[in-house]
This record gives structure tokens, C-alpha cells and sequence, in this order.
């Protein structure tokens, strides 16, 4: 059942990013707290609310209770056994600004001599011990605090109120005519308040009755009959009912309301704490799972997101918790326990990410296995493979799987994937290890364990070779890619490796794993992460791509993957890749550009428009939704064309938003960036490779190019003869 999330809005949420933010996270309704809102601010704040979203708004009657009034600097402090004078609202106007006032005309009428009275939450109690009149009371402080402005005040018997104050009713002819069919009714008292209700508007209205005081109690079966939902107000009901007897209450109400068939909903404390602090306590993560169990069919944000610090994020949780109870039916099983999961992010590609792991002791098990010694490149694969960067792909593909790849752009298994990941070895290391079973998968520079690799098959590279053209759209044997997969091995190893911990592919401390990724893009509420690939140290090109996709997309961050594995020759070097980046992610420039730079440990395969949407793939399972693709991306010299990448991707179901980029050139006189889109004037374009050839000739200099920050960082690199490219 879906479970619905209200947020009440406040001077904390009462901004346009915020209400689109808790929008996006799962608010279905916008509550305005007609206590705290002035007659002539509610049809202005319905209508920009309205422009911000289409989600329901509803007006909160402030019913019949009593309330303190407003107080100088919102706060004073009653003193055990003094006495104090407390007057009407009328009065508010002559009095002093150190006096106290009710939010009705008449306590004097209302009230009667020996009443307790207790304000707010904090336990401060005062006894009423003289009527002056009708508009003035005398009280004395039985127990002493400090107290606010227009918080509720209960008295130790039943008041005969009106259902509505002057306000309401004002308001709600207002509500009337801005035709808002969503009303929450305070303080319903019996079913006659809530036919009372009906009778102001001529149309249909959806009416959420509260229930928050004895009467409410008494009379709660008549008013779930008359009612389209019900809310528990802890809060104001914990005035009427001992707060220790709150729960069964709750249980109580749930229960009245689900015999006569009517939703219910849950409101205070739900993460009370979320005022001050960025996450929730433990506790209030256990009430809010209890009362889904119990049966509420939605809950209530209120102070979290009206004055809290951190609305937006408060229904973030909410939505999050709400998530795992809708999807608990596995939720007792300690493999769902302890998988992460975020409803905002994009699912991984294959809706699973792969985690393939075994710890030191599974070595024990195997009977004396052979080794087999790995180059970085594989050991790359077994990486990414295994922490979930090429999910769905658990394994190293057979050549059934490569062709289908090839051939169709899709796994046997009919998931969209574009680029062969294959295991090659030569006819020595055939011969030394068992055609099926496990082996032990060590690097060959360091010597160390890297994977423990269960052995499907074994079979001829010469099998594939009528499908290399399909593969890199050439026959030429200098194609980097097409040679390299020449030059490696006659055989390709299936099968599925999995990583031993302990030895991490860490070459940088930019380096993170999707499992990372996505925990720091949950924590941080983030789902619109837009994903950017490169090889080389950022140009003023990549700089104004980056920012113009931020923006047109409103992102929550920029995710910044260079390539930092194993290069070719000439090459930037992965040292001043990541030092320019890091360089340019801090200054100024991209001070309101959230960005995370995170080295993708792999290598080029140079394979043009299938390498473009497998890094696409790759980035997704990291948590990106979006992702740049620029003209001629993943290009090698003329052997594809520049709109190739693009093409591809229209035929292939990644499941991210592209966001393609024409080149980008440099004005000169007009001193600005922009995508050439025809033809222009006094225009130079940019590259990678400009830069590459300047600093070899030494006619590095600063221009166009690139950013201050990275002009002075290669420059630096320069005079402290530091290498910048791969030899």
C-alpha cells in the first residue's frame, strides 16, 4: 500500500528550491498551519506554493484550543509561585509587551477558578485562583518554566469552544475560493464538526479530521464514519490523555479507524530530533517502522520541516524508511539487511550490483590451487568486475556472451552492453593451469593474491576474429585496441573471479567504489548526479560542459571519472589528471558546482562508440542518472566518425538522461565559450590535444585553453620537471 508523507511548511521550507526538493522526495501533501499564518499571507502563499508544485496543499484549521498569545522576544519564564495576570486577545494591543494573553476574547467565561492549566510540552502548570472579568484571569505558577508565543494550552477538563476560530473561518472562505479540496480539521470533537466543515464549501472536499482531545476519543467511530482520513496528534492528545497511556491511544485510534475503514495518519515526534540534527535517532527510526506496522497509511512531518534545519532531508529519510517497509518482504533476511538501498538513485544497470568476494580463509577449501599471474589490465577487470562497477557482469565473458554482445548489443541474458570484457591468455599459461575449476589469480608485477577465479571454459581466440570489424569497425592492425587484443594471447578464459579484500585496487586516493558512491550520494540526498568521462586534464571546454549540464539539469552533483589505469604511451600521466582536477574542483569556479572527483581504475580499450556507452554504463552503476556525451567522445584519430557515440546511444537502452554536447570553441573577440553550432568567425577550438602539443614544444602558455588553476598547476608541474605524460 503506498504510504503517504505530509510536510508541513514553515519559515524553513517556504522557499521555492526546498518545496521542489521535498517534492521530488515523496511529499503528497503541503500542510499550512493556519495557527501560525496571518489572514492576509494565505492566499499569496497558496499560490506560489501551487507554482512550485502540483502536489496537494491543505489548509490545518487552528480548531478550538486554547493558546497563549503572542510574547515579547517569544519568551518568558514563570517563576514557581508567582502570580501573573493573563488577558484576552483583545487586549493584546494596551498591554505590556511583558504581559500574557489567550488567543480567545473570553477567558474569563471559559475559564473558572481552580483550573489547571498546562502550556506547551514543557511541564510548566499554572492554577487559575481569580476571575477579574470576562477578558482578564489571575493564575499562579504551580510548576515553573519557560514558555513561547501561541503554543497550546490544556486545561484539566473539557471547554466548551467553538469548532472554528474567527480565523478559520475567514480563511477557509479564502480556501473556498482558491477551490483547495484538501482541509485538516483540528480538534474534531464529534462527526457534526466535520459535516459542519463540508457545508462552507459547495464542492466535494477530502477532510482529514484530527484527533486530539478526550471528546475526539469518545466520539472517534462516528467520526471515521463521516471522515476520508484521520490524524493522531500525539502531541495535542498527550495534553488530554497521560503521556505514558500515548501509545495505547494510538493503538486504539488505529484500530477504531481500520473497522470502520478509514486511513489513518500519524503525526509529532516522528523525527523530532531532525530539528537540529542532519539524521534521526535510532528510536525514532523504530517508531516510524512501528506505526507503518500498526497500520497508519501515512505520517506527518511538522516542526521537522517547518522550522527544522534540515526539511528537505527529513522527508528524504521519511520516504526512505517508507521505501524499506513497502519492499520488507525479504527484510528479515540478513542478505537484504545488510545490501544497501536508496529509492532516489538509479537502480545499477541490471537492477543488482555485483559484489563478488571471498575472504582468506576460502583458500583452505580448495585443494592446493594452480596460480595463474595477471597484468594490471586484467587485474583492472577483476576489480571492477567484482566491486560492481560493470554490473551486471559477475564474470569474464565466453565467447557465446561476446558475440551476442557484438552482434545484438546486448548480454545472453538480453541486458543492454556494448563492449566484449574478456580474459586472454597465451598457450604457457593454458598448459600450467585445469581447464575447469579454481585457480589462484596473483599480479604479476607485485606477486600478490588478487582473486580467487572459478574456471568456466577455456577456448580459441581465433574464434572471434571474423567478428573484430563489428567489434572496432576497422580490419587495420594499428588501431590501438584492434592491436593490443592481437598482441595478448591466443585463449580466453570464462568464468568468475572473486576478489580477495584484503588487496584493494587503490592506486589513488581519488579511487572509490560504487558501494562507496552510492552511500555518499544517499547520505547527502543527491539523486540527480550527472556523470562526466575523460581521459585527459580538464580544458576550458570540459569546464564549460560541466557547468552548462549542472545547470540546465539543476544536479545535485557533477561526478568527475577520469581514466587512472594503465595508458599508452604519451598519454597524461593519472598524477596530473587528478592534480588539475583537484585543482579546479576547489577554486572559486566550481564553488557552487557540487562535484566529487573518483578515479575510474580501468583503462582505454579504444573501442569508439561501444567503449562511449559502456563508460556510460559504468558511471551509472556508480550512481549517476545523467551523463555528458560530447562529440567524438571515446574518438580514436579518424577511425570513427564524430556523431558515432551519439548514434549508439539512441539505439541502446542505458536508462540514463543523455546530455550530448557539440564541440566547444573560444570567441576571441567576444572572449566567451560556446558550441559551435555553424560556422563562426575569430573562433578556436579546443583540446587535449593542443595542450599536449604545446607543453612538448614549450609553447605552453596561458590563454584560452585552459582555467587559471590549471594553467598554474601544469606550469608548476613543468618547472619542477615533473612527468606529465606516460613513457
Amino acid at each position: 500500500m503506498n504510504k503517504k508523507i505530509i510536510a508541513t511548511l514553515g519559515p524553513s521550507s517556504f522557499k521555492k528550491d526546498v518545496v521542489q526538493k521535498m517534492d521530488k522526495y515523496g511529499v503528497d501533501y503541503f500542510r499550512i498551519n493556519l495557527s501560525h499564518t496571518e489572514i492576509k499571507d494565505f492566499a499569496p502563499l497558496v499560490k506560489k506554493i501551487s507554482k512550485w508544485t502540483n502536489k496537494k496543499i491543505c489548509p490545518d484549521t487552528e480548531g478550538s484550543q486554547l493558546r497563549i498569545g503572542r510574547i515579547k522576544n517569544n519568551h518568558k519564564t514563570l517563576l514557581l509561585n508567582d502570580e501573573y495576570y493573563i488577558y484576552s486577545k483583545k487586549k493584546y494591543k494596551n498591554l505590556n509587551k511583558n504581559e500574557l494573553t489567550f488567543n480567545i476574547d473570553n477567558p474569563g467565561v471559559v475559564l473558572k477558578i481552580g483550573d489547571i492549566l498546562n502550556i506547551d510540552f514543557n511541564g510548566v502548570s499554572v492554577q487559575v485562583i481569580d476571575i477579574i472579568n470576562k477578558e482578564q484571569i489571575k493564575v499562579r505558577t504551580i510548576i515553573g518554566g519557560d514558555i513561547a508565543s501561541n503554543k497550546g494550552v490544556a486545561v484539566d477538563r473539557e471547554l466548551n469552544l467553538p469548532t472554528f476560530s474567527k480565523k478559520d473561518l475567514k480563511i477557509l472562505t479564502i480556501a473556498a475560493k482558491l477551490k483547495l479540496k484538501n482541509i485538516f480539521l483540528s480538534f474534531c470533537s464529534n462527526s457534526n464538526d466535520v459535516k459542519l466543515l463540508r457545508k462552507k464549501f459547495s464542492y466535494p472536499i477530502e477532510i482529514i479530521s484530527k484527533i486530539e482531545s478526550t471528546e475526539g476519543l469518545k466520539n472517534l467511530s462516528s467520526i471515521c464514519k463521516v471522515s476520508n482520513s484521520i490524524l493522531i496528534d500525539r502531541g495535542d492528545l498527550s495534553r488530554d490523555v497521560q503521556l505514558e497511556k500515548i501509545p495505547h491511544a494510538q493503538r486504539y485510534i488505529l484500530k477504531i479507524a481500520k473497522q470502520n475503514k478509514t486511513k489513518t495518519f500519524i503525526a509529532t515526534n516522528l523525527m523530532e530530533s531532525m530539528i537540529e540534527n542532519k539524521q534521526p535517532t535510532r528510536a525514532e527510526l523504530n517508531d516510524i517502522y512501528g506505526a507503518l506496522e500498526g497500520g497508519s497509511n501515512g505520517l506527518v512531518l511538522a516542526a521537522e520541516t517547518a522550522v527544522g534545519k534540515y526539511p528537505d532531508d527529513a522527508v528524504r529519510i521519511l520516504s526512505n524508511i517508507i521505501y524499506e517497509f513497502n519492499n520488507k518482504k525479504n527484510s528479515l533476511k540478513l542478505k537484504s539487511i545488510l545490501e544497501f538501498s536508496s529509492p532516489s538513485l538509479i537502480e545499477p544497470h541490471g537492477r543488482t550490483l555485483i559484489q563478488n568476494y571471498k575472504d582468506d580463509s576460502f583458500e583452505e577449501e580448495l585443494n592446493n590451487p594452480q596460480s595463474l599471474y595477471i597484468d594490471d589490465k586484467t587485474t583492472s577487470d577483476i576489480f571492477q568486475i567484482c566491486n560492481g562497477v560493470y554490473s551486471p557482469l559477475d564474470k569474464f565473458m565466453d565467447i557465446a556472451e561476446i558475440k551476442s554482445v557484438i552482434e545484438k548489443y546486448k548480454l545472453k541474458n538480453g541486458i543492454s552492453w556494448t563492449l566484449p570484457i574478456l580474459f586472454q591468455i597465451n598457450s604457457k599459461q593454458k598448459n600450467n593451469i585445469p581447464n575447469k575449476g579454481y585457480v589462484l589469480l596473483k599480479n604479476i608485477k607485485t606477486k600478490k593474491l588478487i582473486a580467487y577465479f572459478k574456471i568456466e571454459k577455456i577456448e580459441k581466440l581465433s574464434n572471434l576474429e571474423k567478428y573484430f570489424f563489428k567489434w572496432f569497425g576497422t580490419k587495420d592492425t594499428n588501431h590501438p585496441g584492434y592491436s593490443d587484443i592481437l598482441k595478448k594471447g591466443n585463449f580466453i578464459v570464462s568464468g568468475t573471479p572473486y576478489l580477495v579484500p584484503r588487496n584493494n585496487s587503490i592506486i589513488s586516493k581519488y579511487e572509490l567504489t560504487p558501494n562507496q558512491t552510492r552511500r555518499l550520494f544517499h547520505i547527502n540526498g543527491w539523486s540527480k548526479i550527472i556523470g562526466f568521462h575523460t581521459r585527459n586534464i580538464p580544458h576550458s571546454g570540459h569546464e564549460y560542459i560541466q557547468k552548462k549540464a549542472y545547470e540546465n539539469f539543476d544536479a545535485d552533483c557533477l561526478f568527475i571519472s577520469p581514466v587512472i589505469g594503465d595508458k599508452k604511451k604519451g598519454d597524461f600521466s593519472t598524477e596530473i589528471i587528478l592534480r588539475t582536477y583537484e585543482k579546479l574542483l576547489s577554486s572559486k569556479s566550481y564553488l557552487n558546482y557540487q562535484s566529487l572527483l573518483a578515479g575510474f581504475n580501468t583503462y582505454s580499450r579504444y573501442a569508439g562508440p561501444r567503449e562511449a556507452v559502456f563508460t556510460a554504463l559504468c558511471r551509472k552503476n556508480f550512481g549517476c542518472s545523467h551523463f555528458i556525451i560530447g562529440r567524438d567522445h571515446t574518438g580514436v584519430k579518424d577511425y570513427y566518425k564524430p556523431t558515432a557515440s551519439i548514434e549508439l546511444f539512441n539505439k541502446v537502452d542505458t536508462g540514463l538522461k543523455l546530455i550530448p554536447f557539440e564541440e566547444i570553441i573560444y570567441d576571441s573577440k567576444k572572449r566567451i565559450y560556446y558550441e559551435k553550432l555553424k560556422d563562426t568567425k575569430n573562433t578556436f577550438k579546443i583540446s587535449a590535444t593542443q595542450i599536449r602539443e604545446n607543453i612538448l614544444n614549450g609553447k605552453f602558455k596561458k590563454n584560452y585553453l585552459t582555467s587559471n588553476d590549471v594553467y598554474n598547476e601544469i606550469k608548476e608541474a613543468i618547472n619542477k620537471s615533473h612527468n606529465l605524460f606516460v613513457e
